[in-house]
């Protein structure tokens, strides 16, 4: 009973949490779409993963270059700074505009306020003083100065007729669209009334058709104040039309969607772009809308909105993606006719100092261009729109529910690893499918299903490592009396593994131990012996750990590493000899440190060796552990007791020389015969990093020339080379070594089949 329980037990609770998690995912989710609760973070990454599509799908060209965007930039602000600044230069930049005979011209900027050269009464004044001056010049053309106060005043006057002369330029094109910008209700304010007179400078803005069909709030486009911000109705009267440049910003401050409608006073308006692609066949195409339907009429072409009007931007690319004329060569006429005649051409600024807008390409785009895509996309066919949220949640359930499936306990105890492939397989089934939902015009959530996925999967794998893992457990609880908890791991994660031998592989040793250990601790009670050790061995330890190394195991007060294993390491030599030169620098400090509180220092000699090992689990039948095995180990251990002969503090080996590369200084010290080795092995002392050893390149010429000499077997000069040096670097123990040696050899010359070989004398 009670196994048949267990069983069924573990049948189902992988599935059962799927399940589980399934449901919990699709409530959240569903809570989120319909507003009832806010996932934090949700709405941000779907705004990430939309411009993610953007650049996966890639930039593309305009189908027509029907749309041009002349800009105000840097260059006309230079060559003609008064377009800028002066409304008869805005009249100036009109009139040379329409010399080149475009199909229609959208303003991207706003004359709300007159033009203001000198205060209102001062400006009286001006005028009045030239009515009389002209007045008084008529009966005295002699006088030539009243001719120049009058010439002054007269410019004075001119001057000051800006928006008059802006107002004509604007009634000679006759095909001018000025921009609105609309102020949309928000709870606190009040939306404008139904039947108030239209705003001039709304006139021919609305839609052509628009039928209001009673919709609640969510099926209708936004609505917006009374008050609206636009030119001067001086200005208004004088145009073809208007269109609102309003845009929706998302949290992270990206313009990604516009409204295909906005609502004024019971009125249906269009935005600026769409006011200008109607523009494009040279006859004004027809506008309809039906409140709360999800598109918009253009002619014979359906715009897709969803059911607040709202578009997403189809983006071709980052700035400047469409043609773009510089204002001041049309000023000039450099621009050829054809590039302007016949088009729908957009006017704003694009100088580095204003209009800006961050886009899903771009995080500096000139705001005029957003406008000119709007209208590219109502002609080809580029708007965008959101899937019902509904099908967010469709998504998550079905996704959740098919994971479930690979839950069952027959699938994973045949393919154990089928559960997490389904989901990644799902996962990236839904991504692609998403990508090309979004390419066909549709934007579907990717986030919320790629996190249901994850979490599907996640609560099925833990519960069922919960549940199957219990032999595992107890595997580990019965091995862990014999070995390591890190072969136990390696054994329950490959039981193949638990096998005696090992494999061969090319790798690093280090062996380090304190001098004169034996001593240091006959003088410590046992208790604060343990503490100063762990006080030691816990930072070398670390330094080991941070190379990479692998601590093999404590000897007493030795350590004892590898570098290459049981992961492969390519820079095994010069990882043991960074680590090396570390344990020296923290030995240092270490020594301050003990010295404060009375403690004794202690000095530690290293030996590093690399080469081809046996590495893998070591030992009998009933007890083994993972270690390393060899003529290289061996030597390793014999180079770490060389260092007290030679008085030096890391010797390391040929091989060990090599495989550390350029960036270390080495200096040759000796061949040796080791202990118990047969054959000879050249030793070097590691000094340190290139840029940061502490031994000169000039001292490591002047050892090396010592060397040299002892070599030959000239005593003498061997023996004032080292004394030399000596003097220089009285510090250097090495060294006191050699003259000490040289001259026993200079009393007791070796024979003739002397080879230059040092025997080592202690293990």
């Amino acid at each position: 009973m009670k196994i048949t329980t267990s069983r069924f037990r573990d049948f189902n609770a992988p599935l059962l949490a799927a399940l589980l998690t399934t449901i919990v995912c699709v409530g959240l989710i569903a809570a989120h779409q319909l507003g009832r609760i806010d996932l934090p973070g949700l709405e941000e990454f779907e705004h990430n993963s939309i411009d993610a599509r953007f650049h996966v799908r890639g930039k593309h060209k305009p189908q027509t270059d029907d749309i041009v965007i002349v800009g105000f930039d840097d260059k006309l602000r230079h060559e003609a700074p008064d377009v800028f600044q002066k409304r008869a230069g805005w009249a100036r930049f009109l009139d040379a505009l329409a010399k080149y005979e475009p199909l229609a011209v959208g303003i991207d900027a706003f004359f709300a306020s007159p033009e203001i050269s000198l205060p209102p009464g001062v400006m009286d004044k001006v005028r009045g003083a030239h009515r009389a001056l002209g007045l008084a010049a008529e009966a005295t053309t002699t006088n030539p100065l009243m001719k120049q106060a009058f010439s002054a005043l007269d410019a004075v006057v001119e001057a000051a007729r800006g928006d008059e002369i802006l107002a004509a330029a604007l009634k000679r094109s006759g095909n001018v669209v000025l921009s609105v910008l609309f102020f949309l209700e928000r709870g606190e304010s009040a939306p404008a009334p139904m039947g108030q007179p239209e705003p001039i400078g709304l006139r021919g803005g609305q839609y052509d058709e628009a039928v209001a069909v009673e919709q609640p709030q969510s099926r209708r486009p936004p609505r917006a104040e009374a008050s609206i911000y636009g030119s001067l109705e001086v200005f208004a009267r004088n145009t073809a039309g208007a269109g609102y440049t309003n845009v929706i910003k998302d949290s992270d401050g990206k313009v990604r969607s516009v409204y295909g409608v906005i609502e004024h006073g019971g009125r249906y308006y269009m935005p600026l772009g769409l006011a200008m692609a109607r523009h494009i066949k040279g006859q004004v195409e027809e506008l309809s809308y039906v409140v709360g339907e999800t598109q918009i009429m253009m002619g014979e072409r359906t715009l897709r909105v969803d059911s607040r009007s709202t578009a997403i931007l189809g983006y071709l690319g980052p700035g400047r993606t469409f043609t773009y004329i510089s204002a001041a060569d049309v000023l000039t006429g450099k621009t050829p006719k054809a590039e302007l005649a016949g088009k729908v051409v957009f006017v704003g600024y694009s100088d580095a100092a204003r209009d800006r807008i961050a886009t899903p390409f771009d995080q500096n785009m000139p705001g005029v261009e957003v406008h000119a895509t709007f209208a590219h996309n109502a002609l080809h066919g580029g708007l965008m729109t959101r899937a019902d949220p509904l099908w967010t949640v469709l998504v998550v359930l079905v996704l959740g529910l098919l994971i479930s499936l690979f839950s069952f306990r027959f699938i994973r105890q045949q393919r154990a690893w089928m559960e997490s492939v389904a989901a990644v397989v799902l996962l990236l089934g839904w991504l692609v499918a998403a990508q090309v939902f979004f390419e066909g015009g549709l934007v579907v959530d990717v986030v919320a299903p790629a996190v249901s996925c994850l979490l599907v999967a996640l609560a099925t794998l833990s519960t069922a490592l919960a549940t199957e893992g219990r032999e595992k457990a107890r595997l580990r609880a019965a091995f862990s009396q014999y070995v390591t908890g890190s072969l136990v791991s390696r054994i329950i994660d490959d039981p193949s593994q638990v096998r005696l031998g090992g494999v061969r592989r090319e790798l690093s040793i280090l062996f380090s131990d304190i001098r004169g250990f034996s001593r240091f601790s006959e003088n410590m009670e046992p208790e604060a012996l343990s503490s100063f050790l762990n006080e030691y061995l816990t930072p070398m330890t670390e330094l080991v750990m941070e190379q990479g190394g692998m601590l093999d195991k404590y000897i007493g007060d030795a350590v004892m590493a590898v570098y290459g294993a049981p992961l492969a390491m390519p820079e095994h030599g010069a990882a043991a000899c960074r680590t090396a030169l570390a344990m020296q620098e923290r030995l240092e400090e270490l020594n301050v440190e003990w010295s404060e509180r009375g403690l004794p220092r202690i000095d530690i000699g290293i030996g590093l060796n690399s080469g081809t090992v046996s590495v893998g689990n070591m030992g009998s039948e009933v007890r083994f552990d993972y270690t390393v095995m060899g003529d290289t180990v061996n030597l390793g251990a014999r180079l770490e007791a060389l260092t007290k002969e030679y008085r030096a503090k890391i010797l390391v080996g040929q091989d060990t020389r090599t495989s550390a590369g350029d960036g270390f200084v080495f200096r040759e010290l000796d061949f040796v015969r080791v202990k118990g080795r047969s054959g000879t092995v050249r030793v070097y002392e590691l000094i340190g990093e290139v840029g940061s050893a502490p031994m000169a390149t000039e001292q490591v010429d002047a050892w090396h020339a010592g060397l040299e000499l002892y070599r030959k077997r000239d005593w003498a000069a061997a023996r004032d080379a080292f004394a030399s040096y000596m003097e220089r670097w009285p510090a250097d123990g090495t060294a006191e070594m050699m003259v000490e040696r040289v001259e026993w050899l200079s009393d007791n010359p070796p024979g003739e089949g002397w080879d230059g070989v040092y025997e080592q004398r202690n293990k």
